[in-house]
């Protein structure tokens, strides 16, 4: 009998760790509520929104490139006015000039020193494709990017949401161009993804307070583009501009003997030099 006694204090503490982990396996996860996602989401343009005053930009960094057994790496500056016109220098890591790209309104023109041509196009898109630039992007859609201004190209609603592990993917419905947006759980963006036959994808990453901003921006972005190819764009500096940049800063170096060519050949492919 004394045994017995003795045995009864480890049972009852027996049973009641049998209750605790019984109590533990039936807890499961609780799903985001509506108004938990929406918070995110709404905090994302919220922050957005503070980065938008600003009515010019400048941009400087490096960026590399991927396609294939090709690769390289150049450096640039990107600057302009976020209502155009946007030009785009890109050098080489020794500093000789690589390709002068500047758009206005809706056309697209690249000074390419080592053809000695000007490149035109209707279509910064396109223009930038059959240059051997595979952009899902316009220079003007690019700087809103960079600059964190994504709340102006992405919709005001999303269509659904999920859970996932670095936050909460929203996805559009009625955007044609893009097809999801995922926000970590402050709602600062972590990945974006575009719609077509061969979709595309940026990747936010490093994300800072820079000086003149009111909100975070990525220091780094991975942009996997139609086709295959994977550009890295590391942002150096970024200086917002409270007044646009006078006309004649954003025009090209262009020399007066320059051969103007239209892009619309089927053979324009790939007219960058190699480096």
């Amino acid at each position: 009998m004394p045994r017995c006694a003795a045995l009864l204090p480890r049972l009852f503490v027996l049973a009641a760790l049998a209750v605790w982990v019984s109590g533990c396996a039936t807890i499961k996860p609780t799903a985001p509520t509506a108004d938990g996602v929406q918070a995110v989401y709404q905090t994302f343009l919220a922050n957005q929104a503070k980065n938008e005053p600003a009515q010019a930009f400048s941009l400087a960094g490096s960026l590399s490139f991927a396609r294939g057994s090709k690769s390289g790496r150049l450096n640039y500056r990107f600057f302009g006015n976020y209502a155009t016109p946007v030009r785009l220098d890109l050098t080489t890591t020794m500093g000789g000039a690589y390709a002068h790209l500047r758009e206005t309104g809706g056309e697209f023109t690249a000074f390419v020193p080592a053809r000695d041509t000007l490149f035109t196009h209707a279509d910064t898109r396109a223009g930038a494709s059959r240059l051997g630039m595979p952009l899902p992007f316009t220079l003007r859609e690019l700087a809103a990017i960079v600059s964190g201004r994504l709340g102006e190209l992405a919709p005001a609603r999303f269509a659904t949401s999920k859970k996932v592990a670095d936050g909460y993917e929203y996805s559009f419905s009625s955007d044609p161009r893009l097809s999801s947006l995922t926000l970590d759980f402050q709602g600062k963006p972590r990945h974006l993804t575009g719609r077509g036959v061969e979709p595309w994808r940026v990747d936010f990453e490093d994300n800072e307070v820079l000086p003149g901003m009111a909100a975070p921006v990525a220091r780094r972005l991975v942009l996997t583009t139609p086709g295959g190819a994977t550009l890295t764009l590391r942002v150096k500096t970024l200086q917002p501009r409270p007044a646009p940049y006078p006309a004649v800063d954003l025009e090209l170096p262009v020399p007066p003997s320059v051969v103007v060519r239209p892009l619309d050949a089927a053979g324009d492919q790939g007219l960058l030099p190699d480096l």
